[in-house]
């Protein structure tokens, strides 16, 4: 029963599709008009001539003759009314594809305008770049410098991570009062080192910042926001992710920045190699943002457990076994022998 009821449902629907399919095509031809009035002549001839002519010439015959003609004139009433709808919903359908044609126009517009102020705040960001100087360094050579001071800083007071029993202690949450204060101890120092070496270019930081928004806040309700961020992303290189990674951290100023980076999903770019465990977890504790580790791709379309066991069936069969490999232009670079003659590495 249920299944008739379906059925009929599904027929009862089709029909009215066709039928709504065959009413848009006959209103959209130029043909039904002479058609219609084709059919209107050819009833009018057969209902005309089927009505006798009055056989005296009074004034009541020819009334009742005139009355005879009353189904011909509903007809013509019934029809200037039909096409008076289908006038009105020609007017619709106009209007309709008017305003979609509107919209569509101000969109492309909208877009355009959005693009043109995306690519001019790109060049602007590259060209500020370029711009950055401290001395006779320039461009990303300034940042890599200045992440070099903070890495080698770090290492140096050995307040990089933390010490491996308190990792321990950290991962099994079973920290101690001391724990707690050497790790404000850590972050201390990490915030006193990472601020001062991390001097914030402002032009720099303030640019990315205003194209941060632009792409987050600014894009058109019916664009793509992911595009644009691929595209932002794909020109920044890791130095530039890094340098503004330990700007957010360290300089409690740049909220918007911090709010920009959360927004956009700018840590997704950062990978686990990038930046310290230790920052991570400062991070979240302080300004409130989780950084997730980022998942590398593989260098070969090979498992590890799948290489593990070729290494070894190769050493059981009495081979050499080799996991790593240095290019062959590396290993050709001259170098100097004991005697001080210049030799080929091999």
């Amino acid at each position: 029963m249920k299944k008739e009821k379906f059925s009929s449902s599904i027929r009862s629907s089709w029909i009215c599709q066709r039928a709504r399919k065959i009413f848009s095509k006959i209103i959209e031809g130029l043909w039904w008009p002479p058609a219609a009035l084709l059919i209107v002549a050819i009833y009018w001839f057969s209902v005309a001539s089927g009505i006798p002519t009055p056989d005296t010439n009074t004034v009541e015959k020819y009334g009742v003759y005139g009355d005879s003609f009353g189904r011909i004139t509903s007809l013509f009433t019934a029809l200037g009314f039909g096409g008076l709808i289908i006038t009105l919903l020609l007017q619709q359908r106009q209007i309709r594809m008017q305003e979609e044609a509107a919209k569509h126009n101000s969109q492309k517009e909208e877009k355009a305008r959005y693009e043109e102020i995306f690519f001019r705040l790109m060049d602007m960001y590259r060209q500020t770049l370029c711009d950055v100087r401290v001395g006779e360094v320039t461009g990303r050579e300034v940042l890599l410098k200045a992440m070099g001071r903070v890495d080698a800083s770090l290492i140096e007071e050995r307040v990089n991570a933390l010490p491996r029993d308190m990792q321990g202690r950290w991962d099994s949450k079973t920290l101690t009062t001391i724990d707690l204060q050497r790790i404000d101890y850590l972050h201390y120092r990490n915030f006193k080192i990472v601020g001062a070496e991390i001097n914030p270019q402002a032009r720099l930081v303030d640019t990315f910042e205003v194209l941060l928004g632009h792409v987050a806040r600014g894009v058109p309700d019916h664009s793509l926001t992911d595009t644009y961020k691929e595209l932002l992303f794909s020109q920044i290189t890791f130095i530039e992710c890094r340098y503004f990674f330990l700007v957010a951290l360290s300089h409690p100023a740049r909220a918007r920045l911090r709010d920009l980076l959360a927004e956009t999903g700018f840590f997704e770019r950062i990978s686990r190699s990038q930046i310290y465990k230790l920052h991570r977890d400062m991070y979240k504790e302080y300004w409130g943002q989780e950084i997730g580790l980022r998942e590398l791709p593989s260098s070969i379309p090979m498992a590890p457990a799948r290489v593990k066991r070729a290494v070894k069936a190769h050493k059981a069969a009495g081979g050499l076994a080799k996991t790593t490999y240095m290019l062959r232009n590396v290993r050709q670079l001259p170098r100097k022998n004991e005697r001080g003659e210049s030799d080929v590495l091999q």
